[in-house]
This record gives structure tokens, sequence and C-alpha cells, in this order.
């Protein structure tokens, strides 16, 4: 699990959405059959919840289907129509965590001084 984890980690920190403040969600991400991480999007702040956080859905593919989402190589939503990526729970929300298991660099404001 510390691999799936590691990745995870690396890839929300310091994301942000700015369409999503307000919001608070959970999404469970399912690699295999042990590997589960969980993160969570707090006011448009990306992060890793604890592992015993509800998920408000949950998402599992295979290790090799989330690196070609991550890549840019695969979409998400298309992943999930093809039934590359299973979808428990609320799909709205894993529409959400599109923008962060997708390519590009959308990181947090920087205060401005």
């Amino acid at each position: 699990m510390e691999q799936a984890k590691t990745l995870i980690e690396a890839l929300v920190a310091g994301r942000y959405d700015a369409r999503l403040r307000g919001m608070r969600k959970t999404c469970a991400v399912r690699l295999g059959d042990h590997e589960r991480v969980v993160v969570e999007v707090n006011d448009g702040y990306f992060g890793v919840a604890p592992a015993d956080t509800t998920e408000d859905c949950e998402l599992s593919c295979s290790l090799d289907d989330f690196l070609r989402i991550f890549r840019g190589e695969q979409n998400l939503i298309t992943a999930i129509m093809r039934g590359r990526v299973g979808v428990r729970g609320d799909l709205a929300v894993a529409q959400m965590f599109q923008s962060v298991f997708s390519p590009g660099d959308q990181r947090a404001p920087q205060p401005t001084r």
C-alpha cells in the first residue's frame, strides 16, 4: 500500500482547483486488491485523507490504468465508460477528481504580499 500512497500523495501535493471552492468531498482510489488511498478535496485544495475516512465515491482500477490516466494517455471519464475504471458511489464526485488525476499543473495560489 505504501507505493500507491506515496504516488498519490505526490500527485495531490499542492493541487488546487478553484472550481471546487466550498466543496468537501472524498474519493477512495483502489489499486488492485489491497492498495486503497482516500483523497479529499477541501475548499478546492486536494490532499490525502486518513485511511478510515468514509468516501463519497470509490474508483478502482489497475496501477497501469491509473498511470495511463495520470500521464494523459487515457481520460478518467472515458476509462469509466469503457469499464477500465470501476466507480462505486457518486459519479459526480468522480468527475470532480478528474482534475487531480489528470496531467497538468494546478497548484495552489501563492499568497500575495
